[in-house]
């Protein structure tokens, strides 16, 4: 079996509530999902997150040239021909984000072929249901809407909810960690994303601010770059931290896990370096004492191939769910996810479960 054809269909979808972050925010998600075809006729699709236009460009160029005439069942050869074979090798970025995107769809096909679903090629089923979380709750400037969305989320069933603050300064966006917990009860689980916003002492003025309000974790409270104030915000706190979604490859995170600078590790699949790479990034992790919780927030593609991982690696916690609908989420799974009481069932499709009709490309695609 050889790789034909490699095609990158960009995807968009606007916005229907607001996403605000610290940095900023967007009106429009984009998914960059990439097809590829054998000469057998068998068909994978993967997803590159990140800047989805510019991972077209790359994957339309010499990134597809590459992948041409290998065989995708054989992972690692496509894992050394699309990250480690030029003589100058990036390790991050756009370009890596490309490359995730080819090697999610040669699990796709390999668990085609062989009939079986994806965590079943990792290690097999280690667990039938995941816990998840809900990401949706974005920055306003009434606070009180803050928590109602977070309510509305809660009685929908989480039992764990992450909320999205830093575009004020710490105290002036202590009072809406306070009406997000005040909306949610004691009982939840209640995560504050800063996204990178903040610099070392605005992260740890928040951290001391908002200690009484219990959070489960603080997610990205400095910029991805700035490992060393991370590790000394995570060494003089009591609260976890998160991160990961921003770093590349194994040795990337290693470097995080020698400096303790994070509690709880978040590599993104179409990011990292694929599956093979988000699997080895968890058995290090695992050498550490630290969780794995993939950041899982993009298209459906990309959602189902973190579920697949998520059922196969035992040091994996808590899977993120977009319940926004801003995401071209559940038209992309072969059957729609079954979520109940914050747990999720796995699917047992071969490959990732995950399928691109023609209804899809002709509402979302944008040449």
């Amino acid at each position: 079996m050889k790789i034909k054809e490699i095609r990158a269909h960009l995807l968009q979808k606007n916005l229907t509530s607001s996403m605000k972050i610290s940095r900023g925010g967007f009106e429009i998600r984009r998914h960059i999902i990439v097809e590829v075809v054998t000469d057998e006729g068998i068909t994978g699709l993967g997803e590159g997150v990140g800047d989805a236009r510019l991972i077209q460009q790359i994957l339309s160029g010499s990134m597809s040239q590459k992948a041409l005439g290998l065989d995708p069942m054989n992972i690692e050869v496509i894992r050394s021909k699309l990250i480690d074979s030029d003589v100058y090798m990036e390790q991050k970025g756009s370009v890596i984000c490309a490359a995730s995107a080819i090697e999610m769809a040669c699990w796709d096909i390999k668990g085609k072929v062989l009939n079986v679903p994806v965590f079943q090629l990792l290690g097999g089923l280690y667990r039938d249901k995941i816990e998840a979380y809900a990401s949706d709750v974005y920055w306003e400037e009434d606070a009180k809407k803050m928590g109602e969305n977070a309510s509305r989320i809660r009685d929908s069933g989480y039992s764990t909810i992450k909320a999205h603050l830093g575009c004020k300064s710490p105290k002036e966006e202590t009072h809406r960690v306070h009406a997000l917990r005040e909306a949610v009860g004691p009982d939840i689980n209640l995560m504050i994303d800063l996204n990178g916003g903040y610099n070392a002492l605005q992260a740890m003025e928040a951290a001391k601010l908002w200690a009484p309000f219990n959070l489960y974790w603080l997610e990205e409270p400095v910029g991805a770059c700035e490992i060393e104030s991370l590790a000394n915000l995570q060494n003089k706190i009591s609260t976890p931290i998160a991160a990961g979604e921003n770093e590349f490859r194994v040795h990337g995170f290693k470097n995080l896990f020698d400096k303790n600078a994070v509690s709880i590790a978040m590599p993104d699949i179409g990011r990292v370096g694929g599956i093979q790479e988000t699997r080895n990034i968890c058995t290090l992790a695992q050498s550490y004492g630290i969780l794995v919780s993939p950041h899982n927030y993009s298209s459906g593609i990309l959602l189902a191939a973190t579920i697949q991982l998520m059922a196969s690696v035992p040091n994996t916690h808590l899977l993120e769910i977009d319940t926004s609908d801003n995401a071209i989420y559940q038209e992309l799974l072969i059957e729609p996810l079954e979520i109940k009481d914050s747990f999720v069932k796995v699917p047992q499709f071969p490959g990732l479960g995950v399928k691109l009709d023609q209804k899809v490309l002709e509402k979302y695609s944008v040449n």
